[in-house]
């Protein structure tokens, strides 16, 4: 077979793999937890680390996200952003509800787990195991990836 047919081959395989986003989920029952992951640590002393996630939920009646755990972290808070007079906190949150056939998107700007404690430094492409507690589905042991850090260009006046 000649160069061109397996460079033809290896473009078409890669066109036909499904995007990494989408090939990292693990499910339980009614329920998917699609891309679990958090950024590498771009300083050595960070022990707070925010995990991100998309949570879905393929039943007739609601879910609930009571409680999360991992060996790596003292503690894992839910937590909600809250408006208090006009100014967005971090709240912590007794549970995350995943409506009905429906989703919830846990992200940097909205609800999402605060590890405390965080034990070890993560670098990107490193992963852990995170152990989710929901109402119906029970325990869900998920892998976190880490991805790369963005790095921000320094402020210029």
């Amino acid at each position: 077979m000649g160069l061109c047919r397996w460079i033809a081959l290896l473009l078409l395989a890669a066109a036909l793999a499904p995007p990494a986003a989408l090939a990292h989920s693990h499910k339980k029952k009614t329920l998917e937890v699609v891309h679990p992951w958090t950024t590498a640590m771009r300083e050595e002393r960070v022990v707070n680390v925010a995990v991100y996630m998309k949570l879905k939920n393929q039943s007739r009646g609601a879910e609930r996200l009571l409680s999360a755990t991992t060996p790596h972290a003292d503690k894992v808070e839910l937590i909600e952003p809250k408006v208090v007079e006009g100014v967005k906190l971090p709240t912590a949150s007794q549970a995350f509800t995943i409506p009905a056939r429906g989703e919830l998107l846990l992200g940097p700007d909205g609800p999402r787990l605060l590890l405390s404690g965080f034990k070890k430094r993560l670098s990107a492409y490193d992963s852990f195991e995170l152990t989710l507690v929901f109402e119906k589905a029970g325990r869900m042991v998920i892998e976190v990836m880490v991805e790369e850090a963005e790095i921000k260009e320094p402020h210029k006046h």
